[in-house]
């Protein structure tokens, strides 16, 4: 007797089960970006870590000791970034600035503010938007290298530009 509902229900199975393989396939994953955006994101150089995806700049864009200033020719280049980026729907991101401990921690506070602000400038004229607190100065506190040579010094003067989902869909 119950023979006769058993096709209709697999049929209806089925087709509801093709419909959520459809759905999968289409979408991204949530929260997360698609593979559009993942593939511009490589492609300028950005690396998935732990925080989002950064763009580290210090083999692209170190500062001299107490220095702010973005050579026209890396504006151009951050510019161009982030009009790709703006493309493909990310439209912000963190920026961070960063010191080696020459000087005081206050004033390699503000000095990190400023280059973390010199790379955000020629973003937002590529068309990211940013938020007061997505332009951070982070002073000496997260070096990549030992500040007790030229050379570890020299790394810790960068900047790095950090997206994530959640930063890209605001």
């Amino acid at each position: 007797m119950t023979i006769p509902l058993v096709r209709p229900l697999c049929t209806l199975f089925l087709t509801a089960f093709a419909a959520l393989l459809a759905a999968c396939q289409s979408l991204p994953a949530p929260g997360g970006f698609s593979p559009e955006q993942v593939a511009v994101l490589k492609s300028e150089g950005f690396v998935e870590t732990a925080l989002g995806w950064e763009l580290s700049m210090p083999e692209r864009l170190l500062f001299p000791t107490n220095e702010s200033a973005v050579p026209a020719e890396q504006q151009e280049r951050m510019r161009a970034i982030a009009m790709r980026l703006v493309s493909v729907g990310i439209t912000t991101a963190r920026v961070e600035g960063h010191t080696d401990s020459t000087g005081s921690s206050a004033y390699n506070l503000t000095l990190s503010r400023a280059r973390a602000e010199a790379v955000a400038a020629p973003m937002r004229a590529g068309g990211m938007t940013f938020t007061a607190d997505q332009i951070v100065g982070r002073g000496e506190t997260l070096p990549l290298s030992g500040n007790d040579t030229a050379e570890g010094r020299q790394d810790n003067r960068r900047v790095v530009v950090i997206v994530t989902p959640a930063l890209a869909s605001q």
